[in-house]
């Protein structure tokens, strides 16, 4: 008797037990397939004005799996340079954007000069400095042979934001495929009218941000202000400098910093989609792009 109802239930349950057996061998097979991701450091020559500051500076470089060519996306950290809150969030970008395909460039600026830790959030004029590291980053990573040369993006974080928006006006050596810039100091780049822009630019500002207002972001929506590439703004009514960063909220430099779990997600959201809009027409049509570009 004890043996035919042992048999009885004993289908259901080791059913059930393999379900879980290949769940589990699924769930280590994503997780290394994530794992495999390659990833280096690629440090390069940056001349900038002033010479003084001119530095090898660098950072970490990461491929989807795949041979590529890779479209990629430099990743700029906002005045406090790489610090473990600033680092954590362009990490969190670099992980949304490696979802849909991208390679990320997390670029470090201010290390190798010793300009962390807040030291270039008061006075410093970053806005070229880093407009010039951005676009030698640019040539850097064109000689790279698992990059896509034309299909080269960036996204800045405040300080690295106003590199974005100084950038999007084109340099010598071309021009970004497109720009992601997080609350920017508009006031300083976009109150006046006639700024050509080269790259499409989208901005994104939180309208409870005390430290770089978005009045003269969203203002610059208005006709005359930005010409010729596309360009866009989008404000979160209940969003405070650095929604993306998440950490509880804190006075940092006399200013209010507050994560927005919503504001993050649809920026999110928003960026990649921006890019992938961008791509060339070769990479938009081919996977993984053409499953996400909808």
């Amino acid at each position: 008797m004890y043996s035919r109802y042992a048999r009885t239930l004993g289908s259901p349950f080791q059913d059930l037990s393999m379900r879980h057996l290949k769940l589990r061998v699924l769930l280590l097979v994503l997780v290394l397939f994530a794992a495999n991701a390659e990833a280096e450091v690629l440090t390069f020559r940056s001349e900038v004005l002033p010479t003084n500051l001119t530095a090898t500076i660098g950072g970490d470089l990461a491929f989807p799996n795949g041979s590529g060519p890779f479209p990629v996306v430099i990743l700029l950290h906002p005045c406090g340079g790489l610090d473990p809150i600033g680092l954590a969030t362009l990490r969190a970008h670099a992980k949304e954007l490696a979802n849909v395909g991208f390679a990320t460039y997390i670029l470090d600026s201010y290390g190798p000069r010793n300009l962390g830790n807040g030291k270039a959030c008061d006075t410093f004029p970053t806005g070229s400095l880093r407009r010039d590291d951005a676009f030698n980053a640019m040539a850097a990573l064109q000689r790279h042979p698992k990059v896509s040369k034309e299909n080269i993006f960036l996204l800045g974080l405040s300080d690295g934001a106003n590199a974005g928006l100084l950038s999007a006006k084109g340099g010598a050596i071309g021009q970004f495929r497109a720009i992601a810039a997080y609350y920017p100091d508009c006031e300083r780049l976009l109150a006046g009218v006639g700024y050509i822009y080269k790259s499409p630019t989208i901005v994104f500002v939180g309208e409870r941000d005390d430290w770089t207002p978005p009045a003269e972001c969203i203002k610059s929506k208005s006709p005359g202000v930005v010409t010729g590439a596309e360009f866009e703004v989008i404000s979160y009514p209940n969003a405070h400098h650095g929604f993306d960063q998440q950490h509880a909220t804190r006075k940092y430099k006399g200013h209010t910093l507050a994560y927005n779990r919503e504001a993050t997600v649809d920026s999110e959201k928003r960026t990649n989609e921006f890019f992938i809009k961008h791509l060339t027409d070769e990479l938009k049509t081919a996977l993984p792009f053409s499953g996400t570009s909808k």
